[in-house]
């Protein structure tokens, strides 16, 4: 009974009943756009080895329910609204796809019966992977001149490093007397242990 009331509801009352909380409405609602899914999915069935009927389908459910979970639709005819955002979604999707695959441009038959098929990246994949690279370049480019060129650092001697060590570990222990006093505690013990060692082995 109730689906009965749902097939003679408009596709803008069936909205209003689901955003209102009704669920159950939005099966009537997806039956009824089902010719406009299919129709804007013609021209991509058999060009996405990946795709078929229920994935158009189904990508015409989800787009509906984003539709009106988000609030997008604020009023008109909602078939209008639905055939434009699906169109949107089909599109992207066959663009990624051509992004990601190849694409076949011609099908033949061996000697055998086995179907050979001629792949070729799409004049879209190449002119993206071109724009990205040029973008990429100029990104590079204005980092390079944004930044101050780098002085090189000339070499220093083994002796001249050791020098320097040294000058910083006295300007450091003159700074912490504390510091100096442990390190040098620490090398009373391990010359003890080390003295303790040798006599042992030597006993």
């Amino acid at each position: 009974m109730r689906a009965v009331i749902y097939e003679n509801l408009s596709n803008e009352k069936l909205v209003e009943l689901i955003i209102s909380g009704e669920e159950a409405a939005y099966e009537q609602l997806f039956i009824n756009l089902h010719s406009i899914i299919l129709h804007e999915a013609k021209m991509y069935i058999g060009k996405m080895d990946t795709y078929d009927i229920d994935d158009f389908l189904q990508e015409g459910r989800i787009v509906a329910w984003e539709i009106i979970s988000r609030g997008n639709f604020k009023g008109g005819k909602f078939s209008t609204y639905f055939g434009a955002a699906i169109r949107y979604r089909l599109c992207n999707i066959y663009r990624k796809y051509n992004l990601k695959n190849l694409i076949c441009i011609e099908e033949t038959e061996d000697y055998y019966g086995n179907i050979i098929r001629t792949l070729v990246e799409s004049d879209y994949a190449k002119e993206s992977r071109r724009k990205n690279a040029e973008r990429q370049k100029r990104w590079i480019d204005k980092k390079k001149s944004s930044e101050p060129p780098k002085q090189k650092k000339s070499p220093i001697s083994k002796k001249e490093r050791s020098q320097r060590n040294m000058a910083y570990q006295k300007k450091y222990f003159a700074e912490h007397p504390e510091k100096l006093e442990e390190r040098r505690e620490k090398n009373r013990i391990r010359e003890r242990e080390r003295r303790a060692r040798k006599k042992a082995i030597t006993d």
